[in-house]
């Protein structure tokens, strides 16, 4: 099993959408992330929170903190 296509697959079913994601990343100010960045968007916190708290989450879990460090951070959005 290869993590990456099994997670996305598994946040897509969820709900969650993918805004962008790898590891060219352009510093404008300050010192850019060590590696890959993804930002993904949710309709509300609650289905985020039901998708980390859901079975394919924790099942991707073992593997997940085998292929690096994380660091998550969840951002309200500007509501128009």
């Amino acid at each position: 099993m290869i993590y990456v296509p099994e997670a996305q697959a598994a946040i897509k079913a969820a709900g969650g959408k993918f805004l962008a994601a790898g590891d060219v990343i352009t510093a404008v100010e300050g010192e850019p992330p060590k590696s890959r960045v993804v930002i993904q968007r949710w309709d509300t916190l609650e289905k985020y929170q039901a998708y980390r708290n859901s079975a394919a989450f924790k099942d991707l879990l073992p593997m997940r903190e085998k292929v690096a460090k994380w660091r998550t951070f969840v951002v309200e959005g500007v509501r128009q």
